[in-house]
């Protein structure tokens, strides 16, 4: 299977994409602009725009803590 320019598989690219588009939904769903996520996450600012642009190799710990900012917790 071929990868593409950032060394990934089509699917994982398109994985990271969807998941990028549905942190940036519930962060905006809950009013937090990046900085307030990436605080209450314990992540930077740049990370989690990373994340939001599908560039970032994001860790199950990690998007535990946003999924837990999410829930309040």
């Amino acid at each position: 299977m071929p990868y593409n320019e950032d060394g990934r598989l089509p699917f994982e690219s398109e994985f990271l994409a969807q998941l990028g588009d549905r942190v940036r939904e519930m962060r905006a769903q809950h009013g937090l602009s990046r900085r307030e996520l990436a605080r209450r996450a314990s992540m930077s600012e740049r990370y989690v725009a990373q994340i939001e642009a599908g560039k970032g190799n994001v860790s199950i710990v990690r998007l535990l803590r946003i999924a837990l900012v999410f829930r309040g917790e």
